[in-house]
């Protein structure tokens, strides 16, 4: 496919992506909505959604209260080369299937001392936690992280955010647990392989 990123996995395999692709979703409450790669188009529903964040989701977001982007890195965020930086959204759609309200990203950046080891993280507006919009979302990020070659994901959480270890172990085995101190957890999970996609109800 030509024009297709590609990814160099640890056993010399050159392994392009070729699933970037929308996946539409039906909640268990029956919200539609779908998960879509990230694009420059998504700076200021990045922006809405940072304001809109309580301040706790804040700092278990970015382990301290964060109240802006700056330009380069709202440019940074939006720009994934979908290799290295995998960023994806999560948008409602209203009664006709238009996009309406971004309310949750996830992305992975791969570490540059371990090809196969990528930092994570997912966010989600307050009011649509315990839907399953993420397991929806991170869902997706694991298929594309597993083609770009990625095998593990270090997640940075606060201590006590419960509910994100719990999601994170649905597409990966802990491997390592450390607390390097001030409040933080560093988790490693190794990534589960893909399995055949089924609809979410």
């Amino acid at each position: 496919m030509a024009g297709t990123p590609r990814a160099w996995l640890s056993d010399g395999v050159d392994a392009p992506i070729v699933s970037l692709e929308t996946r539409h979703v039906t909640l268990r409450d029956g919200a539609r909505a779908l998960t879509r790669p990230v694009g420059p188009q998504d700076g200021a529903a990045l922006t809405r959604g940072l304001r809109r964040l309580s301040p706790q989701g804040n700092a278990y977001r970015f382990l301290h209260h964060r109240k802006r982007f700056t330009d380069q890195e709202l440019h940074y965020l939006t720009h994934c080369d979908f290799v290295d930086h995998i960023g994806l959204v999560f948008v409602v759609l209203d009664e006709k299937g238009d996009e309406m309200d971004g309310v949750g990203v996830a992305r992975c950046i791969r570490t540059k001392t371990d090809a196969e080891l990528a930092e994570v993280a997912i966010v989600f507006v307050d009011e649509w936690h315990r839907r399953g919009a993420g397991t929806a979302l991170l869902g997706h990020l694991a298929d594309l992280a597993w083609q770009a070659g990625i095998r593990r994901w270090l997640a940075c959480l606060h201590q006590g955010n419960v509910a994100a270890e719990r999601l994170l172990s649905r597409f990966g085995e802990v491997v390592n647990h450390a607390r390097p101190g001030h409040g933080v957890d560093q988790v490693t999970y190794a990534l589960k392989v893909p399995t055949p996609k089924g609809p979410l109800h």
